[in-house]
């Protein structure tokens, strides 16, 4: 089935479309951070920040398989579902998003295309685990 058939269309063999995603990326990923520094650990789900995180990361995630970047999918979808399953309550963990945001700076750093291989199950594993640990 051709690409525009299946829904799935890639550009990552357009190196100057990689290199925009990249930089685009890179920018939101330092909005990211900003926040993350900000964070005081009295915000909920409904707080500015937290809805903040949300876009930008919803934003990540859904460009990540367009441009072969899949563990920025993974750890984007997965920050995702975890503010989006927070109860009302209960605030953000630092340290579950500055771990996602983290994963997202080494992916960029290195240009991690692909599945990461070994290293790219360690930082899915990692993420995992520091999501189950979250009280």
């Amino acid at each position: 089935m051709p690409e525009e058939e299946s829904g799935d269309f890639s550009y990552a063999d357009d190196a100057e479309l990689v290199e925009q995603f990249v930089t685009w990326t890179t920018d939101a990923v330092d909005e990211l951070k900003a926040i993350v520094a900000d964070l005081d650990g009295s915000e909920l789900k409904s707080d500015d920040k937290a809805v903040r995180i949300y876009d930008l990361t919803h934003n990540i995630k859904g460009m990540g398989g367009s441009f072969d970047f899949p563990l920025m999918t993974f750890a984007g979808g997965s920050l995702c579902a975890y503010i989006k399953n927070l109860s009302e309550s209960k605030t953000l963990s630092i340290k579950v998003i500055d771990a996602h945001v983290k994963v997202f700076d080494v992916v960029l750093a290195h240009k991690i295309q692909g599945d990461g291989g070994e290293k790219g199950t360690a930082l899915q594993n990692r993420l995992k685990a520091i999501i189950s640990e979250d009280p």
